[in-house]
């Protein structure tokens, strides 16, 4: 045990984030089946194994045609072309269309020999229909068609040998799309952070428990797990341990050894009953425990066998929006995600936010864009309590009030942090 203590000091919201990163290490790949890639980062370059499309083909359901035979044709000089027959997607015609000759396509169908053009169906006045002849004998057509009018080329999409994506590039759904168009039922994605979830305190029991006097359930590692959860990262709810030294201590040396980051609420105070900090030194190196953040000031960073553990606060909207701030973009880095920090948007506030302190303050509130003005108006939650989860539940955004003891009154301006969009978003 190396028992080092870095910095009592109270850090800044920014250097806090700035070490938090720095230990924060994009993780190796993975292979995981293709459809489990949505929304992952890829870890190899992505190339066609093939023509895409592999044949020229029809767009449309129509009739595939030479565009010279038409070239000429008006409602006064219609061009009469004979029908050959027809073809669907999957098949392929065995002849070569000559001029003044057409054949019946479907949509997805190869191009057939001989043919340049496809006319849809609905341009074309088909006559000589049977049971026979379901294709017709002959089509009439009263008007040109330019030369490859809806045919797809073959490789249209990519060539055999191209880059369709790049290691780095986030999968979304039309990327699956080109994963399976490529063969590549299995992908190598930057694999997600296992994420160990405590929460420390004589005071808690389980959700199914009857509280008895001064006990509360156990929130804060189910709310915790939904956050890494959205955050892209696998949960690991390891539940509750005792204001005890060495309970802790065992806690987190047995967490460290299975997961890429662990997470305990409560105990990151400097009280009589806060060990975390202290065990945190005895095991590793504590970087921090105090950060000039409302709410949420006693945050705690320690690295245990190269494994960020972090204290966050008790009081349960405390802990959210101290993850929110200081952890989400570190599981977000970890993942190989290049966008780690949420959209803001400016707002006008529509009542004062009055600071008592000068620590930076995160505001609990709703963010809506004003439909007669077009502006966004930004409304905080009454009770700001860094106990109640019910302001954060009904937020989307965080609204910062930096450092210093000035407030804001109703009209200023004030930066957003948006909750409810994904980091990356244009807004």
């Amino acid at each position: 045990m190396s028992n080092h203590y870095e910095s009592s000091e109270t850090v800044a919201v920014r250097d806090a984030i700035e070490k938090i990163l720095s230990f924060a290490k994009v993780l190796e790949p993975q292979s995981v089946p293709m459809q489990e890639a949505m929304g992952r980062v890829l870890a190899q370059d992505i190339v066609s194994d093939r023509d895409i499309a592999p044949f020229a083909n029809s767009a449309m359901d129509g009739f595939a045609l030479k565009a010279a035979d038409i070239e000429q044709a008006s409602p006064k000089n219609p061009a009469q072309l004979k029908v050959l027959g027809i073809i669907g997607a999957g098949s392929v015609f065995e002849g070569t269309v000559q001029s003044g000759e057409a054949l019946r396509i479907m949509t997805g169908a190869m191009m057939p020999a001989g043919a340049d053009t496809v006319v849809m169906i609905e341009k074309v006045e088909v006559t000589g229909v049977s049971a026979e002849k379901p294709e017709g004998t002959q089509v009439i057509l009263t008007a040109g068609a330019k030369l490859g009018l809806n045919v797809r080329d073959k490789g249209e999409e990519a060539l055999a040998g191209d880059l369709l994506l790049k290691a780095g590039t986030v999968v979304n759904a039309a990327g699956i799309g080109l994963l399976a168009a490529t063969g590549n039922p299995h992908v190598e994605v930057i694999r997600r952070p296992r994420v160990a979830i405590l929460s420390s305190g004589d005071e808690l029991v389980g959700p199914s428990e009857v509280p008895g006097p001064g006990q509360i359930r156990n929130s804060n590692c189910y709310s915790l797990a939904a956050a890494v959860k959205a955050a892209g990262g696998e949960p690991n709810i390891l539940g509750i341990v005792r204001d005890n030294n060495n309970e802790i201590l065992q806690a987190i040396q047995q967490a460290v050894a299975h997961h890429d980051m662990v997470l305990i609420s409560g105990g990151a105070a400097g009280g009589d009953y806060d060990f975390t900090y202290q065990v945190l030194s005895e095991l590793g190196t504590v970087h921090f425990c105090k950060v000039n953040m409302r709410p949420g000031k006693a945050q705690t960073l320690g690295i245990v066998n190269n494994t960020i553990v972090f204290g966050l606060a008790g009081n349960p909207s405390a802990a959210m929006v101290g993850f929110e701030v200081l952890l989400r973009p570190a599981l977000r880095q970890m993942q190989g995600f290049t966008s780690i920090k949420r959209p803001v948007t400016k707002a006008r506030l529509t009542t004062d936010a009055y600071k008592p302190d000068s620590r930076r303050f995160y505001l609990r509130a709703r963010v809506e864009r004003d439909k007669a003005s077009g502006e966004y108006l930004v409304t905080p939650e009454k009770n700001q309590s860094s106990a109640l989860l019910s302001a954060l539940q009904n937020a989307n955004c965080l609204v910062v009030l930096q450092e210093g003891l000035d407030g804001k009154a109703k009209s200023e301006m004030v930066c957003c942090i948006r909750l409810d969009i994904d980091e990356g978003v244009e807004i």
